[in-house]
């Protein structure tokens, strides 16, 4: 099973490549943005250039920049100064010893930045940015459940069926407990119609690359539960923290035992995405994923679960020209990718099962017009990526 970042503890000792391993961000540099994890990871090391310091309970962290004025508009600077308002979280190690970084826990920027004078790596003096950070609460105080503690939704029902996924809307048992019911009309789906009272079944949840145990419990009552384990609950917790909204848990049926799921902040049943083009599947052909709705010419019932799971095993920096949204268009640019299916869809004939992994790819919207610019011929990605060569 796959460590996340979600089991370190303040006090822990991890080497470099293990925070790389753990993070999905870089293996090196003081400040390590990961947009796998929308996590931004600071490295304070004594026995380097930068005079970091703690006092009162607040690590005031020097950003990046070894030569003349520091800036705060560029990179990882720009994505500390404003982490209060793009919902990164920030995770601090501090190097004590000599390859070993002893992990801090998770911080927030308290105060507006400082500015002073220090040293540079020629020995001038030069103005640097100074931001003051303070731990955050630990995930496991349930004081600390930010939304948790201001999302109460009481005993009624907060779940949607649609086919072969259903939504848990996040409540306060969800956030504390780890837990939550299961209506009557929601046990055909997780199997445990025929759970008789005091039985058990146990299932596996996959988030990402992530698995969890869970079991579904058979109580007096016409509600059954769905329990899951401790990091699954901190998992939820943290990604509640970090989007400051309402929570969905997308539950996808896998077989009786195995269930894929999405986190997400917004409805993705009913979102219309842009890489879903009424003159594209015009031009080639209606999509084969599932029942077909009318909604703007047509939309395909599968489409918004495909995407969110293409996003989570391959990211939204496209795959072919490294293009970032987010990277480009700051907090506007947040999550926009378009979704590519790399077998041309008028080819696969009939129902066809898409594979997130291996059938759909991310694409910017310049690479993903030119792959389709050309009905008699769509471009393969090794033949977009050749041609991005040529041009470089």
């Amino acid at each position: 099973m796959k460590r996340t970042y979600l089991e370190l503890v303040p006090g822990l000792e991890v080497t470099n490549s293990e925070i790389s391993a753990l993070f999905g961000c870089a293996n090196q540099g003081g400040m390590r943005r990961s947009l796998k994890t929308n996590t931004l990871v600071l490295i304070s090391d004594k026995t380097k250039l930068y005079q970091d310091r703690e006092k009162d309970g607040v690590f005031y962290y020097t950003v990046m920049g070894k030569l003349g004025d520091q800036g705060l508009t560029f990179q990882q600077n720009k994505t500390l100064a404003k982490s209060n308002e793009n919902n990164v979280s920030v995770h601090l190690f501090v190097a004590y010893k000599k390859r070993i970084y002893t992990y801090r826990g998770q911080y927030e920027l308290i105060n507006e930045p400082l500015q002073e004078h220090q040293l540079d790596e020629e020995k001038n003096n030069r103005f640097v940015w100074v931001l003051p950070l303070r731990k955050r609460l630990n995930d496991i105080d349930k004081s600390s459940y930010t939304y948790g503690q201001s999302q109460k939704l009481g005993n009624h029902d907060s779940w949607d069926l649609h086919h072969n996924v259903a939504v848990k809307t996040a409540d306060q048992s969800t956030f504390e407990y780890g837990e939550t019911v299961i209506p009557k009309r929601i046990r055909p789906f997780f199997k445990s119609t025929n759970l008789k009272e005091g039985e058990e079944k146990e299932i596996t949840l996959i988030y990402q690359e992530y698995i969890f145990s869970a079991k579904v419990q058979a109580s007096g009552s016409p509600r059954h539960r769905l329990r899951w384990e401790k990091r699954f609950t901190l998992l939820i917790n943290e990604y509640a923290n970090r989007v400051q909204g309402e929570v969905k848990i997308y539950f996808i049926y896998d077989d009786e035992e195995t269930y894929k799921v999405i986190l997400s902040r917004k409805d993705i049943m009913d979102t219309v995405h842009t890489d879903v083009i009424a003159e594209e599947l015009e031009q080639y052909g209606a999509r084969t994923e599932g029942r077909i709705t009318s909604y703007y010419g047509k939309k395909y019932e599968r489409d918004p679960i495909n995407r969110e799971l293409a996003i989570q095993i391959h990211g939204v920096t496209c795959a072919a020209c490294n293009f970032n949204f987010e990277q480009k268009y700051c907090e506007r640019g947040r999550d926009f990718i378009e979704i590519h299916h790399i077998k041309p869809l008028s080819s696969l004939g009939g129902s066809t099962e898409i594979n997130p992994k291996e059938d759909l790819v991310p694409l910017c919207a310049n690479c993903h017009r030119m792959v389709h610019r050309r009905k008699d011929h769509v471009l393969t990605m090794e033949e977009l990526k050749e041609i991005l060569q040529k041009e470089n």
